[in-house]
């Protein structure tokens, strides 16, 4: 040990020894002495050296790792943080202190206004026009704060000047007069005010009794069903009255506008609530609804309430044509009514500035009890900026863009004139500045005609099942339409709203928007040339969606899908071709996930070539599909089908696509593993550990044997079905003796009764006649042919005996009885060496004909035997059920083998 220890630290000792010549010292003579006093200190440092100094070198750079590993990881926490930071803008940080410069409060307002740069690109945020005037009003909300702070005295002189000229200004602009004027942000305000005053009005004790004067005859609160959505319930809130105060009138159903309310029910609504003890006290009327624009008839409204002292409020966007020097006769009965709000701000493109409800009253006090008197000074501060913009603008100016605006609606409804596949949704012999209008099906199409001979007729639910889809298919087109004509012409304005009953329609209504936007006769040109372009292609879409269903039922791995929502061609699902079939119902997860990555890489891979004309969607189902877009007359669509299915034939060829289905199988066959190791322990659960052990289980099987409730036994064989993906057993195909896909057939598919097969049922053979040259009869046959045929007969038997016996001893072996099969096989192997050369010819035809009947039917029939020809009748030929004699004797051969 001294001896290895030395020779070990040798080097280290050595290198000691140059370092201390290196500086200058003299080397130690290596004395008996030295070597006794040195050996301690070289084992210490060698050790330290050798073993340790390695091991927390080691321990050193595991420990930098793992903090590189850590800081690394808080570095990536640290940007996650800063990232969730910057994209929560909404929630704001802490305020500083120190406060911020001005800059960057409005660089931080700009980022809340129009987002990020990715956000822009996405959807681009239109920046409205302002004009000298839109400057005016919003000085004159800087003056109107400045103003709040002048004294009490000076500020009321100043307010009352203020709202003595703008309400004198705009009652002769609207023709309105003798009236006064309410200022409100809020333009139902107006109308909350004006229903105070009218209960004031016909309440004399309202005002002291409050709810107590009005039980004993309730108020009733006329409006339209056009009316804007929430308006009712919105009055009944602020005045608190109960929802039986509100009735609504429903809208012309046969003659007239179906978006104007119907005169007629409202007359026969008035006697009824009148005989009731109730008091009708006001009626909102429409001169513009907020959907379509149309006017109710306002004269005859007009005489049905004077005739009846109801109070008529009229509003909506047509009342500003009274400005007009020739003002429509639908508009004009508005002057007469007893209310009505206006919105000036929004119709000249002023921003923020009030609206403003002008009404006729002569009792004043009646009307400061209702509210409409602004008696605080900061309340009628707020038509400052009308003030000023309306003296910027001047009478003339405002009647100009007004009229600019009319004409603008005028334009395009003619030009949409000249477009066959856009219906307009106007109101006959009334001139209104909303244009509605939508795509539909040309005007010069003939309608479909049915022979007066023809019997048959479609179903009525099938028509409106087929009206249902075309009117989602053309809503979705709509809608498709107005994103594109916004984007096309941003500065026109389009809504898409739905009106009833045609559905998704385009509004443009230029006094709401042309002032803003900066709306001019060139854009509205502009529009109507994008209008013609993306018309032909919508047309060339719906007549193309026909071929497209037949293109894809000619190709058998694409599967159309009905999807009214999408606006293009069609949509359909590439389904793989080793499935099968089109049914999705019988696939596990896995496989309806591969299917949808094998689409989205349909679509990924054509995105590439064409121009979003491909894209991926869900389709009602849940899985991914393939969307073709619109199409032009330049496009085949047969040849898309043809291309999407040629790209998904390669897809599915390709080597990646051949990975995932080795995953698929290779997760199936240990599914299938887990299932018969947990159908061999259930088995073990069952039987019992003695029966699984070799010799003993024996014994105990013969002493008390165990019945098989399955033909194979209690273990069922798995299958891992390809074509669904999933594991199934083989109960059903031992059943039936062929597989089965889906699930167990309606009928058998075996022709003749027979006994219920095994695990290995021997294979059947086909008993046919001996060769022979010459039909002899069985008078003419010798002793020695005779002997011959029983010979053969015995070896049959014998033959059936064997199969029987070989079935039973493989059941046994599956037990584990390894040495009874042993000796049964010794007895049958002694049986049959006698036989061997007698049946050698006959076993050859046999095996022959028995690989013909294998490709045929699935269960052969039993031949008669030449010599059996004579004796069996021709019912028993033709009978798939009879049984012959050998049969007879096979069944009492197995009977007697079971019993043994």
């Amino acid at each position: 040990m001294v001896m290895t220890s030395s020779v070990n630290f040798l080097p280290a000792c050595t290198s000691n020894m140059a370092a201390s010549i290196a500086v200058g010292e003299s080397a130690p003579s290596p004395t008996k002495k030295s070597a006794a006093e040195k050996p301690p200190a070289s084992l210490e440092e060698g050790f330290h050296k050798m073993i340790v100094d390695p091991a927390l070198n080691e321990v050193s750079q595991q420990l930098d790792s793992a903090m590189k590993i850590l800081d690394d990881y808080n570095d990536t926490l640290k940007k996650e943080r800063e990232e969730r930071l910057t994209t929560r803008r909404d929630i704001p940080g802490p305020l500083q202190g120190s406060g911020q410069d001005m800059s960057v409060i409005l660089q931080h307002m700009q980022d809340v206004i129009h987002g990020t740069d990715e956000e822009i690109q996405q959807s681009p945020v239109f920046t409205p026009s302002i004009d000298s005037t839109a400057k005016l009003a919003l000085l004159g909300h800087s003056l109107a704060a400045y103003a709040t702070l002048l004294p009490p005295a000076r500020l009321r002189r100043f307010t009352t000047r203020i709202i003595s000229d703008t309400t004198l200004w705009l009652s002769r602009l609207f023709r309105f007069e003798n009236g006064s004027a309410y200022y409100n942000e809020d333009d139902r305000e107006g109308l909350i005010k004006v229903c105070r005053l009218v209960l004031h009005s016909k309440y004399p004790k309202f005002a002291a009794e409050g709810f107590n004067a009005l039980y004993p005859k309730p108020p009733v609160v006329y409006i339209s069903a056009a009316s804007r959505p929430g308006l009712g319930q919105y009055i009944c809130s602020q005045l608190g009255l109960p929802m039986s105060s509100l009735c609504t009138v429903p809208c012309n159903t046969v003659f007239g506008s179906v978006h104007t309310m119907d005169v007629a029910s409202f007359e026969r609504l008035v006697k009824d609530d009148i005989n009731s003890s109730k008091l009708p006290v006001l009626l909102v009327a429409n001169a513009g609804t907020p959907v379509a624009g149309h006017t109710d008839n306002l004269t005859r409204l007009l005489e049905i309430c004077k005739a009846n002292s109801i109070w008529l409020h009229v509003e909506g966007v047509n009342l500003a044509t009274l400005s007009l020097t020739l003002v429509p006769d639908s508009v004009l009965p508005a002057v007469k009514c007893d209310s009505m709000t206006v919105t000036p701000g929004v119709w000249l493109g002023l921003p923020c500035t009030p609206a403003v409800t002008l009404y006729r009253t002569a009792d004043p006090a009646m009307a400061l009890a209702a509210g409409l008197s602004n008696s605080q000074s900061l309340e009628r501060v707020r038509a400052l900026p009308l003030w000023l913009c309306l003296q910027s603008v001047g009478h003339q100016g405002i009647v100009k863009k007004i009229k600019h605006a009319a004409d603008l609606s005028l334009q395009l409804s003619e030009k949409l004139d000249t477009i066959a596949t856009l219906k307009k949704s106007t109101q006959f012999d009334v001139p209104s500045p909303v244009v509605i209008f939508r795509y539909a099906e040309s005007r010069d199409k003939p309608g479909e005609e049915v022979a007066p001979y023809a019997a048959a007729k479609l179903d009525d639910d099938s028509k409106e099942l087929d009206k249902e889809k075309h009117r989602l298919l053309y809503n979705t087109l709509n809608r498709w339409l107005g994103e594109q004509l916004s984007k096309d012409v941003p500065e026109l304005q389009l809504d898409i709203v739905e009106v009833e009953p045609e559905g998704v329609c385009l509004r443009f209504n230029p006094l709401l928007t042309a002032a803003t936007r900066g709306t001019q006769r060139e854009h509205v040109d502009r529009l109507v040339e994008r209008l013609d372009e993306h018309t032909a292609v919508l047309d060339c879409t719906v007549d193309q969606r026909e071929v497209f269903l037949a293109a894809v039922e000619d190709h058998p791995n694409l599967l159309s899908i009905d999807d009214a929502t999408w606006p293009g061609v069609g949509v359909l699902q590439y389904i793989p071709e080793y499935w099968g079939h089109h049914s999705l119902e019988n696939l596990t997860e896995e496989t309806k996930t591969e299917m949808d990555k094998l689409n989205a890489d349909i679509v990924n891979k054509l995105s590439v070539k064409e121009d979003m004309r491909f894209l991926k969607s869900t389709a009602p189902n849940g899985r991914a599909c393939v969307c073709v877009g619109l199409v032009s007359d330049d496009v085949s669509v047969e040849e898309l089908v043809q291309e999407i299915y040629a790209t998904g034939k390669e897809l599915e060829d390709s080597s990646r696509f051949l990975e995932r289905m080795a995953d698929m199988v290779r997760k199936g066959i240990e599914q299938a593993e887990q299932e018969l190791q947990k159908a061999n322990e259930e088995k073990i659960m069952e039987e019992g550990v003695i029966r699984q052990i070799p010799i003993v289980g024996s014994m105990w099987n013969w002493l008390s044997p165990l019945q098989a409730k399955t033909p194979g036994g209690n273990v069922k064989g798995t299958t891992f079905n390809l074509s669904s993906g999933s594991v199934e057993s083989t109960e059903a195909t031992y059943k039936y003796k062929m597989q089965i896909q889906g699930g167990s057939p309606s009928t058998s598919p075996l022709s003749t009764p027979v006994s219920t097969p095994t695990k290995t049922s021997p294979p059947m053979k086909l008993v046919l006649p001996s060769p022979s040259k010459d039909e002899e009869s069985p008078e003419d046959k010798t002793d020695d042919q005779k002997g011959e045929e029983t010979a053969e007969e015995k070896d049959g038997e014998e033959e059936t005996k064997e199969g029987e016996v070989e079935t039973e001893e493989e059941e046994i072996e599956e037990e584990g009885d390894d040495k009874e099969e042993g000796e049964n096989g010794d007895t049958e192997a002694q049986e049959d060496d006698g036989n061997d050369q007698t049946r050698a010819s006959e076993d050859s035809i046999q095996q022959t004909e028995g690989e013909e009947m294998q490709e045929g039917d699935s269960v052969p029939e039993v031949l008669p035997n030449s010599e059996d020809k004579d004796s069996n009748t021709e019912a028993e030929t033709q009978d798939p059920g009879h049984v012959s004699d050998k049969d007879g004797v096979r069944d009492v051969v197995k009977t007697e083998e079971s019993n043994s």
